[in-house]
């Protein structure tokens, strides 16, 4: 049974919850990679991280600075527009900034836009706009958010869609799917909220011999209600009702011992709504393929085969508002993106990890409008393909972990249709070599300080360049074409503290800093639009302080700041220079409580403070935002109890003090919301 459901253990395995707690560095030392999985616990093998390697490491032997939610944690979180991004929400130096249920989350990292933080599913790039929208929470074990300058195992993923290419200058965020199973269970939910929302969930697991499955369900109607301010094209006159299905199965089989296996992921979503008039509907289709081969083939040696496909299938209507409510036209938005990737890793004196690979992606993108009467307009057609190769080598001597590694970017871009019309320029190709040094020195058990620095890239994408407004009124991103790509240095540097059992303390610095920067700046209120433009040199730079003190094993208290400064430098134009990074505030600030209360109830509070930020970097037109709190709740209690089976009773009550905040492109918080829900497991 430790041999089935630990099948994919070895390369799908993250670290403890909200802490560096690494494993017992004694227990694993110097133990070969073959055999791994089974000579190490369960709990040991929790104790691990992933991301920094693509293998399972002692979380004390990563240079960066890593967070880990756990799957309790994920739990208890309360579920606000169930957006994947929202999961961080409580973390220090992220800016989580969900538009609505059926939008995405337009925050930032450390100082930076919200495409400089790159977004993984078990290793494979996904869209950290489209993906986080429609990905469902049940599939997912833990998350690993890796702070400072990235790997350079990791590619940028080139969508072009929203604000294009996303790379993982600030970092990036790993989702692991739960692909071990260790004892069959089934999960049935249902409940009901706020705006006339109802929820219902079918999931079970099991095993068979040597395969692992998990399939599940979840289907989401709301009536929902106005989510943009008065007046402006989100203006309503009905409620804007939605549906959103999700249907997933994740299949893992090992092959002649645990640490030989392929997995499966495939998840389908289906969002159809309408957003509040009558010829405002939307209908998308989200499509999303994991495969992951991964062998052990001799003591020291590891190889790992992925292959993804993320399809993506956006539909929109779009009438005459403020003149009046006819169609006016509908956009469509199809793109493919297929990223593979290929590792070898060698162990070697004890811990240190030598990794060398290639990846890849393929990309095809096309937009359309359709008028009124039925006939379809190309606007863009579009193809990209990236080529990566990397090496990084990890030393690990006594107290010291050494990290170094260089990567060589290939990227190529076909332009067939750009804005409706075949472009002067029909092809760009960009090279680059990128690097990425890191150190860590454990001072003692409970004491350790870390420092990174790694460069980036990023091109800019054919919906920057050619962009979606087929007509002057539509609302979407106006075209730039004379964009240029832009490059990155991140630096961070550390100290993590385990002052006791109890209590923990982090603190890090950063600076991150970009030449020709993409900025995505409004043009237009009404109709909404958007322009990328180069905004010269951009900086950011600030620090994290993180505590969290337990102060028994019922109760739990953490708070965190962020202070950031963001300076945009651009002598040739007055009105952008000396202005701040947009979407980026100045202070965030987090703050929870974590109780279990007499007759077996757990309460999660949550307090979140947002600083000031703006939406562009045109001094003249930017608005800004920000300067609220909102706190969030969630409480859990059990119903009933058993040997076999266990009723749930779930209740949270998101945004208590109705605060109705402003957010760019025209959007507000709705306010308070609350929902229940009861979940049988047997």
């Amino acid at each position: 049974m430790k041999k089935a459901y630990l099948a994919s253990t070895f390369v799908l395995i993250s670290a403890p919850s909200l802490a560096d707690a690494p494993a017992d560095p004694g227990e694993i030392r110097n133990l070969p990679l073959s055999g791994f999985v089974d000579q190490l616990s369960l709990e040991q093998l929790g104790n691990l991280v992933v991301t920094d390697t693509k293998l399972a490491q002692a979380a004390d032997t990563v240079t960066q600075r890593i967070v880990v939610l756990r799957n309790e944690d994920i739990e208890r979180q309360p579920a606000h527009s169930g957006n994947l991004a929202e999961l961080m929400r409580p973390t220090s130096g992220q800016f989580v900034n969900v538009l609505s249920r059926n939008d995405a989350n337009w925050g930032s990292y450390a100082g930076l836009g919200p495409k400089y933080n790159s977004y993984l599913l078990d290793g494979l790039p996904i869209d950290s706009f489209v993906d986080a929208m429609s990905l469902d929470p049940s599939a997912i074990e833990r998350v690993e958010v890796h702070k400072g300058p990235a790997s350079v195992l990791y590619s940028n993923y080139l969508t072009m869609d929203f604000v294009g290419n996303e790379t993982p200058l600030a970092g990036t965020t790993n989702f692991v799917l739960k692909s071990r199973v260790d004892t069959p269970l089934t999960r049935v939910a249902a409940g009901a909220g706020s705006w006339g929302t109802v929820f219902g969930k079918a999931y079970a697991q099991g095993t068979q011999g040597n395969l692992g499955y998990i399939v599940s369900a979840n289907l989401e109607h709301s009536d929902y209600t106005q989510y943009g301010t008065r007046n402006s094209w989100l203006q309503t006159t009905q409620a804007p009702a939605y549906q959103k299905n999700r249907f997933f199965g994740n299949f893992s089989y090992a092959f002649d011992r645990p640490d030989h296996t392929v997995t499966v992921f495939y998840q389908r979503t289906l969002h159809q709504g309408t957003m509040g008039r009558p010829n405002r509907g939307f209908d998308h289709t989200y499509d999303t393929l994991n495969f992951a081969y991964s062998n052990t083939f001799s003591d020291d040696w590891n190889i790992q085969f992925k292959y993804g496909e993320r399809r993506y299938d956006r539909r929109f209507a779009n009438d005459n508002y403020p003149t009046d409510l006819n169609l006016s036209n509908h956009e469509f938005t199809r793109q493919t993106i297929r990223p593979a990737d290929l590792t070898l890793s060698h162990r070697h004196w004890g811990e240190s990890l030598l990794t060398a690979g290639v990846d890849g992606q393929w990309v095809d993108y096309q937009t359309d409008v359709q008028d009124p009467v039925g006939a379809v307009t190309p606007s863009n057609r579009a193809q990209a393909r990236s080529t990566g190769y990397f090496v990084q080598e990890k030393l690990v001597w006594d107290a010291w972990v050494l990290r170094g590694g260089v990567r060589h970017d290939t990227i190529h871009h076909d332009y067939d249709l750009l804005g409706g019309i075949t472009p002067a320029t029909r092809s760009a190709a960009w090279s680059k070599n990128l690097w990425s040094f890191g150190t860590r020195y454990n001072a003692d058990p409970g004491l350790a300080f870390y420092g990174n620095v790694g460069t980036s890239f990023m091109a800019p994408a054919a919906k920057q360049i050619g962009g979606t407004v087929a007509v002057p009124t539509a609302s979407g991103e106006l075209p730039n074409p004379g964009l240029k790509p832009e490059t990155g240095v991140g630096r961070d540097v550390g100290v993590n503290w385990r002052a006791s059992q109890a209590l923990t303390l982090d603190l890090r610095g950063f600076l991150n800093t970009i030449n020709d920067a993409i900025v995505t700046n409004i043009v237009s209120a009404a109709p909404s639009q958007v322009r990328s433009e180069n905004a010269g040199k951009a900086r950011a730079m600030g620090y994290e302080v993180d505590l969290r003190y337990a102060a028994s094993s019922e109760t739990s208290v953490f708070g965190n700041l962020t202070r950031t400064h963001t300076r945009v430098t651009d002598p040739t134009n007055a009105d952008h220079d000396g202005t701040a990074i947009p979407f980026a505030p100045d202070t965030l600030a987090n703050a929870g409580v974590l109780a279990s209360l007499p007759g077996d109830m757990s309460v999660a509070t949550y307090y979140h403070w947002v600083g000031r930020y703006y939406d562009s970097t045109s001094r003249s037109a930017r608005l800004g935002f920000g300067q609220y709190g909102v706190v969030n709740v969630r409480v859990q209690k059990p119903l009933y109890r058993d040997a076999r089976a266990a009723v749930h009773l779930t209740v949270d009550l998101n945004n208590l003090t109705d605060r109705h905040h402003a957010m760019p492109f025209d959007f507000r918080d709705p306010g308070f919301n609350g929902f229940a829900g009861v979940d049988v497991r047997y």
